[in-house]
C-alpha cells in the first residue's frame, strides 16, 4: 500500500491521538502566531510614536551625567556653563540625513528703556527662586539666540506663533529682536520700535530693533515657574545668534548652548547618531544627542514590554511545544514498532516510514494552522490587550512613585504632557503567516525525526524480537 494512503488510514484510526495532536500544534501555533503579530505591532507602534514626536535631534551637554559626576565629588550649586564650539559641529550638519540645522544659545539681560511683565510672585519676592544671591544681577529678560525661529518645537506645535511681523531667521537684519505682544502692549512699543538692554554678563547696552511680535501658549503658571519672571514667556526675546553673541560675550564670539538637527527621516535617528559621533571632535563625555529620548520611551515603554514578553513566548513555546510533540510522537512510534518491523521485514524502505511520519503529522499541522489562522486575530488582539494593560498600570505606577525632575518640576510636568501607548492593534498578514509556517515546519520535522531515527536505526528482527 502507497505510504501516502496508510498515512491517511492511519489519522482516522487512531483519533485519540490525532486529536490530542491537533489541540497541541493548534496552541503552539496560535501562541507563537501571536507573539509574531504583537511583535509586528510594537514595531509598527515605535515607528509612529517616532514620527509623532518628530524627526529632531538635539546636541546638548549630558545634564544628567554632569549632575551625577558633580554629586559624587561633593560640589554644590550651579555647574559652569558649557558652550559648543560651530567649528566642532559643522561636519555633522553636512550629513546627508540632515535637513535643517538650529543653533539655539541663551543669554539674560536687564532693562533699560523697556519694562518687564512682572508676575505677582515676583513683585512679593515668594516662592522658590524669589531673589538672586548677593553680588548678582537680577534679570529681567531671556534672551533666546536661534538660528531660524520657524524652526522652533514651539513654533512647530503653535504654542509660540508671530502675530505682527516676521520670525527671526537667517535673513533677518543685525540686532532684531521678536518680542511678545504683552510686553509690547505694556511698554507702547511696535513692529520698528527700537528699544536698549543690558547684558547681565558684560553689562553693554544694545539698541535692539522690533521686527515681529509673538504670542505664547505655554502654559507656566506654577509658582515656582514664574518666581523668576526672567524665565516668563511674556518676558522671553527671540534674536539671532550673532546679536546675542555681541551683546553678551566679551569677544563676540558665536557659541551655542544646543543645536537641534531636524532630519528627513525618523528612521534614520539611530544610524544619524552613530555617524555624527564618528566624525565630529566633540567631547562625547560632556555632550549628547537626545532625539526626546525620554518621551519615547515613556510612549513605547509599555509596548515594548509587550513586544519582549512576546519573544520570550515564541521561544518558550516553540521549545516546549516541540519537546511535548517530539515525546508524543515517540511514544506513538514505539506503540506502533510491530507495524513498522513487519513494513521493513516486507521491503519497506525506512525513508518511506519516516514519510509516512511526516505525512501524517503534516496533515494534522496543516488543520491546526487553517484553525490557528481563523482564530489568530481575536487570540492576538486578546493578548496584546490584556499584556498592554498590564504594562500600562505598572508603568503609571512606576511615574507615581519615581517621578521625572523631582516632584513636581517642571521636567515631570512635561513628560506628563506626553501620550502614553495604551493601544495596539495587531493583524495578520502574509510575512506573519509565512513566520508560523516555517517556525512549525521546523518543529514539526525535527519531531518527527528525532523519535523516528531511534526506532528506525533497528532493524526489522530486533523490533520484532522486542515485541515477542
Amino acid at each position: 500500500m502507497n505510504f501516502l494512503k496508510r498515512a491517511g488510514k492511519s489519522i482516522i484510526a487512531r483519533k485519540g491521538k490525532t486529536m490530542i495532536m491537533l489541540i497541541i500544534l493548534t496552541v503552539i501555533g496560535s501562541l507563537v502566531l501571536s507573539g509574531f503579530a504583537i511583535q509586528n505591532a510594537a514595531k509598527s507602534a515605535g515607528e509612529e510614536a517616532r514620527k509623532e514626536l518628530g524627526a529632531t535631534v538635539t546636541l546638548q551637554v549630558d545634564r544628567q551625567k554632569q549632575m551625577q559626576e558633580r554629586q559624587a565629588s561633593g560640589e554644590r550649586g550651579r555647574p559652569e556653563e558649557v558652550k559648543i564650539s560651530m567649528k566642532e559641529v559643522e561636519a555633522i550638519e553636512q550629513l546627508d540625513a540632515v535637513k535643517s540645522t538650529n543653533y539655539l544659545s541663551q543669554a539674560t539681560a536687564t532693562a533699560s528703556d523697556i519694562e518687564p511683565i512682572e508676575s505677582e510672585s515676583t513683585n512679593t519676592g515668594g516662592g522658590p527662586g524669589g531673589g538672586m544671591p548677593e553680588g548678582m544681577t537680577t534679570p529681567d529678560f531671556s534672551l533666546n539666540g536661534v538660528t531660524n525661529m520657524e524652526l522652533l518645537d514651539s513654533f512647530s506645535n503653535g504654542t509660540l506663533k508671530i502675530v505682527d511681523g516676521v520670525a527671526v531667521t537667517p535673513e533677518a537684519k543685525e540686532n532684531s529682536v521678536v518680542i511678545d505682544e504683552n510686553l509690547a502692549t505694556e511698554n507702547d512699543l511696535k513692529v520698528g520700535d527700537t528699544f536698549k538692554l543690558k547684558s547681565t554678563t558684560t553689562n553693554e547696552t544694545q539698541k535692539l530693533t522690533i521686527i515681529g511680535l509673538s504670542a505664547s501658549t505655554d502654559a507656566s503658571s506654577d509658582a515656582s515657574f514664574r518666581a523668576a519672571g526672567f524665565m516668563d514667556p511674556m518676558n522671553q526675546m527671540y534674536v539671532s545668534n550673532e546679536t546675542l553673541a555681541d551683546f553678551a560675550t566679551e569677544d563676540g564670539t558665536v557659541s551655542a548652548s544646543s543645536v537641534v538637527y531636524s532630519l528627513k527621516d525618523p528612521s534614520e535617528i539611530e544610524a544619524f547618531k552613530q555617524k555624527a559621533k564618528a566624525i565630529s571632535s566633540v567631547d562625547w563625555d560632556t555632550y549628547t544627542l537626545d532625539a526626546n529620548d525620554a518621551a519615547y520611551q515613556k510612549m513605547v515603554g509599555p509596548i515594548e514590554q509587550v513586544a519582549s514578553f512576546s519573544k520570550s513566548v515564541v521561544y518558550l513555546v516553540s521549545v516546549a511545544g516541540g519537546l511535548i510533540l517530539a515525546l508524543l510522537i515517540l511514544l506513538s512510534v514505539r506503540e506502533r514498532r510491530k507495524e513498522m518491523g513487519i513494513l521493513m521485514a516486507m521491503g519497506e524502505k525506512r525513508s518511506k516510514l519516516m514519510g509516512q511520519l511526516l505525512v501524517e503529522t503534516f496533515a494534522i499541522a496543516a488543520i491546526a494552522f487553517l484553525i490557528t489562522y481563523a482564530t489568530g486575530g481575536m487570540t492576538s488582539q486578546f493578548m496584546t490587550d490584556q499584556l498592554l494593560n498590564r504594562e500600562v498600570t505598572e508603568a503609571a505606577s512606576s511615574v507615581a512613585t519615581d517621578g521625572f525632575g523631582g516632584p513636581g518640576g517642571r521636567g515631570q510636568q512635561l513628560l506628563a504632557s506626553i501620550p502614553q501607548i495604551t493601544e495596539m492593534t495587531t493583524k495578520i498578514d502574509w510575512a506573519t503567516l509565512t513566520q508560523v509556517v516555517q517556525i512549525g515546519s521546523l518543529i514539526v520535522f525535527l519531531s518527527v525525526l528525532l523519535p523516528s531515527l531511534i526506532l528506525l536505526r533497528m532493524n526489522p528482527k530486533e523490533i520484532l524480537l522486542r515485541e515477542d
